[in-house]
């Protein structure tokens, strides 16, 4: 468990946050406070370190991944209006280049945010992603993808300060 401390409201807010955002706002607070309560508390993510973000990294990472995001949405919505277009499913096994757990979390939680791709496996080597389309190229946007991410973090020994 984690001990109470400034995090604990900080975790409060950003739980209650998420659980509007997938609420829609309606609210459902009956199971929601408690969850939030619960998940604030009970903090699955390491809080020892705090992430830094590199700023360069993050000006090139906003057109990346709004590229990709825009070009999996349409490639889906193709396939789904034109059946001869075949929504190919597929298994990925993808193997860690990214250092450091942070990075990686964060990218396998990125790629569910994108159209026809989604991490359903993370272990220490990688991760299983299940995508649809050709598989060939959904590697090559995940490798393009994870470059991209890796240029977010400031490397380990910076975070010792």
């Amino acid at each position: 468990m984690q001990r109470v401390g400034v995090g604990l409201p900080l975790r409060l807010l950003s739980y209650a946050a998420i659980w509007w955002v997938i609420t829609g706002g309606d609210g459902g607070w009956l199971w929601g406070l408690p969850a939030v309560l619960i998940a604030a508390t009970f903090n699955p993510f390491p809080t020892t370190r705090r992430w830094r973000w590199r700023p360069r990294g993050a000006l090139l990472f906003l057109p990346v991944f709004t590229w990709l995001s825009l070009r999996s949405a349409a490639d889906v919505a193709w396939r789904a209006l034109h059946p001869s277009r075949p929504v190919n499913p597929a298994l990925l096994e993808f193997t860690w280049r990214l250092e450091g757990e942070q990075g990686r979390v964060f990218f396998a939680n990125l790629i569910n945010l994108m159209p026809g791709t989604l991490c359903v496996r993370f272990t220490e080597a990688g991760m299983t992603v299940h995508v649809l389309g050709d598989p060939a190229d959904r590697m090559v946007g995940l490798e393009r993808l994870e470059a991209v991410v890796a240029g977010l973090f400031e490397p380990m020994g910076a975070m010792d300060d």
